[in-house]
């Protein structure tokens, strides 16, 4: 499966059952398994697109910058599944979800708004992947908007457009890396 269809799955599993409690909020009361299954699954579908990097472009993690910020960003993921396994866990076993599993929420999102804001820049600079730098950067900085600002609609409009921008990950991620072939024949092509 593509970088690209990975990250649209993971946005669509991140989006809808919040995009769906906003529609109809009598859902919050009995969605709450449905809501931790689609954040377990979306954000492990996350972890694998930033896991896998840049594939064949090792440019935007051969930086220390890069392997950092990625690392902080995968941190970040596996902070998000566990709030969704302590979320849905207590909401089978109370029939509510723990207040407390928000602090791993919040700890998820913090770590990826500093991983973004540290991988970011790097892939930035890596050519193909470009468009990934542009996709963190914004998943960073929606997602601490998403904690910072708790005031509706703000907070549900900066959280679903940080979901959305995966898609922009994924998508840069799956460029193809520059060959020097590529470049070759054009110099070659040029000079004749």
């Amino acid at each position: 499966m593509s970088l690209t269809l990975r990250s649209v799955l993971a946005a669509l599993l991140l989006v809808v059952p919040v995009s769906a409690e906003l529609i109809w909020p009598s859902l919050g009361d009995s969605g709450h398994l449905l809501f931790a299954a689609a954040q377990l699954i979306g954000w492990f579908l996350v972890a694998t697109v930033v896991r896998a990097g840049a594939g064949g472009n090792p440019e935007p993690t051969s930086t220390r910058a890069g392997r950092v910020g990625r690392r902080l960003l995968l941190s970040g993921c596996a902070l998000q599944m566990v709030f969704a396994l302590a979320y849905g866990g207590s909401a089978v076993i109370d029939g509510e979800p723990a207040e407390a599993s928000f602090l791993l929420f919040l700890l998820g999102f913090l770590a990826m708004f500093v991983g973004g804001l540290v991988w970011g820049p790097a892939l930035l600079r890596a050519g193909p992947a470009h468009l990934a730098g542009v996709g963190v950067l914004a998943t960073a900085v929606l997602g601490f908007l998403a904690i910072a600002v708790g005031a509706d609609p703000f907070h549900d409009l900066f959280l679903l457009s940080s979901y959305a921008a995966w898609v922009l990950v994924g998508r840069g991620l799956d460029a193809p890396p520059r060959s020097s072939t590529k470049r070759s024949r054009e110099v070659s092509a040029g000079s004749r």
